[in-house]
């Protein structure tokens, strides 16, 4: 994990350096640094970064939704904000982390650590402009994404909800001068997976992922990102919190969820998750948990919980619910996913119909649901926050656009397609449609169509860019709007157009999250084709940025000259990435096509996969330690380091050799499974009756190779026997020593003693016996006649 994540952000931190310096072929460049810079703090200091120290006096406007609500001041007393180090995955010291619950970092060497022990009124923040680029699009959804991990540790002060100890972060569009994100976690708030041990309360790692969308966050806006962590305003209770990993993207797993940003008691409010494995590798066992939403009561006497009606269940995957009606977790296992695989699915809760819609105690709070899977870290999603309001008339209005296009040439007409839906539940008469931004293009006439009764109110806009005041539409619920316009792109090096839907006075939209929408493609006087084509016996997408790939074995899409794209592989189930080849090579996914002067061609290679299921058991490690899966015919290794005194084996039915302590499995034909095992390496003797045998019961053996030697000593008229087959070590009895045969593998001596036979006389010894006694008898009667 640290070394994908060093890996990762050196291609980033080179792929902007690229684009900082040829960002004229696509947007305008602006004051700030390309990309946010040291956004895993792996310089192990604050580099690129503010740091600003506060006094809390108390919040003046609760709950606050900017950062000027709370009220912060010149700071008192400094606090203790720094860059910790240790090594990935090491818990953190208590009180930090209390139980040592919290690993950090989350990834690489070094998180942030915001405010440590800030109490005594203490505060402090980091903060950071930067430009967006391509990079940081996710070729996923096409957005722009400014992604996050954070990890609270606050003291509980059993204070008012505006005085406790808290965390805010909040991250602003500098460039359209608009707030897309805030969150304001204070200690003891309904619907946070707060732990507690002792008065610290603290979570697992949150990810947080602020995407609202082209037109609201496009490449080339410069944005500013501020992370600050508080005490009470009492004094006596601090609150801190861990960062790392900000930036686009992060290795490791992600989930996030939308929901309305409005709703009202008994309504049924839907969220949307979205989760994907963006680790590096292939992972196991993915499930993604999701615990009841949860508001105070419409008396704020207690925490109330929204309860399960519905999952929409993905294909493939197999979800454990509550009764419907019931509060509870919802479990859905996703089972393996591949690098860059990733999907959605909702489920629907009901809001109690005793919630509070009183302020600032009518959030519904949506914070307690998480990702998890085998070789992978657990992370908890962003929360979700929706306020309950009684009396009002919702509707859930939706605006896209689009003309079809990455690239446009200059001079080129392209016709935009804009489309207004009513997800309802009411109908609206005379909603605004405005086209606040158009850059780089001239608008030309207007269509408008309806469907399910939508209608333009006066008919198809006059040719030209929509009038400040907009135009009115008519929207039933499941009605739509769809209007066109012709264009001709003016450039020089960008195109963009975005528009925004409201609701009329007395009717307040539900979700505002899906209220503006944009189209930005680049632009130039030449267009170049960048084709791709998919080779090997496996099978997988290709995605690109900007969005234009889409297609079987073979698709292309138009390029601005000095333009850049950027591909992201995605293997199906059975299947594995291996490499590009072409403008793209090397097996780094995703990779960026330089800047593109003429037409340029890119191969994505999938083979066949196979799984090595890898499983270990106590006394020693395995590195790496998760199950593997290669191309059929690669080969897998895995270093087995035992405990003191141990020694390693491995069974299954993966055709592996152990050498030492490496277990290599090459060529990997099919899928197999290993599993490794640590015990002491030993001789275990056992004896019977009638002897003696020295040592006795377990003997342990220092190095594979060496032998045990025995001394054997029978009782008088016995004589020992060892036995063989089995477990039995083999070895030899000279005399009255026993020496085992090589011992590699634990094995057993079993001595018995059996009693000495006696000698019984054959046949011959039979007749000189007789003839003896014969000739005994001969001389006897011989001498008795001479005697005469």
């Amino acid at each position: 994990m640290s070394m994908w994540k060093v890996a990762r952000a050196l291609v980033r931190q080179c792929l902007r350096s690229v684009l900082a310096a040829g960002a004229g072929a696509v947007l305008a460049t602006s004051v700030a640094q390309a990309g946010v810079v040291n956004g895993n703090f792996e310089t192990g200091d604050f580099t690129g970064w503010t740091v600003t120290h506060y006094q809390n006096i108390g919040i003046a406007t609760f709950p606050p939704t900017q950062k000027s609500h709370l009220n912060l001041q010149a700071p008192g007393q400094a606090p203790v904000t720094q860059v910790v180090s240790t090594a990935s995955g090491t818990p953190a010291n208590a009180p930090d982390a209390p139980g040592q619950a919290l690993s950090i970092p989350f990834q690489g060497t070094y998180s942030a650590r915001v405010n440590a022990r800030g109490n005594n009124n203490r505060a402090s923040g980091i903060h950071q402009s930067a430009q967006m680029v391509l990079g940081d699009v996710d070729p996923v959804d096409g957005k722009v994404h400014l992604r996050m991990a954070v990890a609270p540790v606050i003291q509980d002060g059993g204070h008012a909800p505006d005085g406790q100890a808290y965390f805010y972060v909040e991250v602003r569009n500098v460039t359209k001068g608009t707030r897309l994100f805030y969150t304001f976690n204070f200690a003891a708030q309904p619907g946070v997976p707060w732990q507690t041990v002792g008065g610290y309360q603290y979570t697992g790692w949150q990810a947080i992922d602020v995407a609202p969308g082209s037109g609201l966050l496009d490449v080339g806006d410069t944005v500013e990102v501020e992370i600050i962590a508080s005490g009470c305003s009492a004094g006596g209770h601090s609150g801190e919190v861990y960062v790392d990993s900000i930036g686009p993207f992060f290795a490791g797993l992600l989930v996030s969820a939308t929901g309305p940003t409005t709703a009202q008691p008994s309504d049924n409010v839907t969220y949307t998750y979205t989760y994907s494995n963006n680790s590096g590798v292939m992972v196991f066992n993915s499930q993604v948990s999701a615990t009841s939403p949860q508001i105070r009561n419409s008396t704020n006497t207690a925490t109330i919980d929204a309860v399960f009606q519905s999952v929409s269940v993905p294909e493939g995957a197999s979800c454990t619910t509550p009764a419907v009606g019931s509060a509870g977790t919802v479990t859905c296992d996703f089972g393996s996913l591949v690098d860059h695989q990733s999907g959605t699915f909702q489920i629907v809760w009901g809001i109690p119909a005793n919630a509070s819609t009183t302020s600032p105690n009518n959030s519904l709070n949506h914070g307690t649901y998480s990702m998890s899977a085998t070789g992978a870290s657990t992370v908890l999603g962003p929360m979700v926050q929706t306020q309950v309001v009684s009396g009002a008339t919702l509707t859930d209005l939706v605006v896209t656009v689009t003309d079809g296009a990455s690239a446009s040439a200059v001079g080129s007409t392209p016709t935009y397609t804009v489309v207004v839906t009513n997800n309802g539940p009411s109908p609206v008469i005379g909603a605004t449609l405005t086209q606040p931004t158009v850059s780089g293009l001239t608008v030309g006439s207007w269509t408008c169509s309806g469907a399910g009764g939508g209608a333009c109110q006066a008919g198809a806009p006059a040719a030209g860019a929509l009038p400040g005041g907009g135009v009115l539409l008519d929207v039933p619920v499941g009605g739509s709007v769809t209007l066109t316009f012709g264009s001709t792109v003016t450039g020089p090096t960008s195109a963009s157009t975005v528009f925004n839907i409201a609701p009329p006075a007395g009717v307040t939209d539900s979700n505002t999250a899906n209220n503006t929408a944009g189209d930005t493609n680049s632009a130039a006087a030449t267009l170049h084709n960048l084709t791709l084509t998919k080779s090997g016996a496996g099978s997988g997408t290709v995605v690109s940025v900007p969005a234009g790939m889409s297609c079987g074995a073979t698709c292309a899409m138009p390029v601005a000259n000095g333009g850049q794209a950027i591909l992201t592989a995605t293997a199906a189930a059975g299947s594995i990435f291996t490499g590009w080849s072409g403008a793209c090579t090397g097996a780094a996914n995703p990779c960026t096509v330089p800047a593109m002067t003429a037409d340029a061609a890119v191969t994505a290679n999938f083979a066949l996969s196979a799984t090595v299921t890898m499983t270990s058991g106590a006394g020693g490690t395995v590195s790496p330690g998760t199950s593997r899966t290669v191309a059929v015919g690669g080969s897998v290794t895995y270093t087995l380091t035992p405990g003191a005194g141990n020694i390693p084996s491995a069974s299954g039915t993966c055709n592996g050799v152990l050498a030492g302590n490496t277990y290599t499995i090459n060529p990997v034909t099919a899928d197999c499974n290993v599993a490794f095992s640590f015990a002491a390496l030993a001789v275990t003797a056992s004896a019977g009756p009638n002897g003696a045998v020295t040592p006795l019961g377990v003997t342990n053996v220092a190095a594979p190779g060496n032998t045990v030697v025995y001394t054997v000593t029978p009782s008088p008229g016995y004589t020992a026997r060892v036995a063989s087959g089995g477990s039995a070590c083999g070895g030899n009895l000279v005399g009255n020593t026993y020496t085992t045969n090589p011992v590699n593998a634990s094995c057993t001596v079993a001595f018995s003693f059996v009693m000495v036979p006696t000698s019984i006389p054959t046949l011959s010894e039979w007749g000189l016996l007789i003839l003896s006694a014969l000739m005994a008898l001969f001389f006897v009667g011989m001498h008795r006649r001479q005697m005469r």
